[in-house]
């Protein structure tokens, strides 16, 4: 597991033998699950979320992969509380993989503890992090820590977001995430970066 093995009193795990807490860990909660549909299948997965689980789909988007451009739509509640960004691969490519998005408070700890406990993240090249240094003027202990635990990073005008990713298994992987302030997005300007470390 990723998190420390401290107890929180009054914890729901602590109702099982031997269950503790999660301090300093992931706090429980999907931020968002990501779908990838063929694109014979594409347009009836937004009508079926749209129509029987009452989704609205926000603006598309494109990402620039390996592959080709993937096309980005996610169909979510108003309130954000249901997220589903679904993808459509180029017609000539296989879908790509499906992951799950788990909300931390502290995505450093979180980071350090998988690297503790032996998960392998996914590998940011070098060159992501020179990039990110000419972007944004982060501080450079903060830069530094983003290359050691091969994290990515985003802003906005509303907040930050820090991510990183396990790699893939089968054809699902998981993403653990940080939003700070407002940021709403999902580091969309990361995703040509995680789908060729993928590759």
């Amino acid at each position: 597991m990723f998190w420390s093995s401290s107890p929180i009193e009054g914890s729901w795990l602590q109702e099982f033998t031997g269950g503790t807490g999660v301090v300093g860990g992931l706090d429980g909660e999907i931020d968002h699950v990501n779908l990838a549909y063929a694109w014979q299948d594409f347009d009836e997965a937004v009508l079926f979320m749209s129509s029987a689980l009452a989704l609205r789909p926000d603006a598309p988007a494109e990402v620039p992969g390996p592959l080709g451009l993937i096309r980005s739509q996610v169909m979510r509640t108003p309130d954000g509380i249901l997220r589903v960004p679904i993808n459509l691969a180029p017609p000539t490519a296989k879908p790509p993989a499906r992951h799950v998005a788990v909300r931390t408070s502290d995505v450093f700890a979180v980071a350090r503890r998988a690297r503790e406990r032996g998960i392998d993240h996914l590998r940011i090249p070098a060159n992501y992090y020179d990039d990110l240094a000419a972007r944004f003027d982060l501080p450079d202990e903060t830069l530094a820590s983003l290359r050691e635990l091969d994290l990515l990073y985003d802003r906005d005008a509303h907040g930050e977001f820090i991510h990183f990713y396990t790699r893939t298994i089968g054809d699902v992987f998981f993403e653990v995430v940080e939003r700070r302030g407002g940021y709403d997005g999902y580091g969309g300007a990361n995703a040509p970066i995680r789908l060729a470390a993928q590759r």
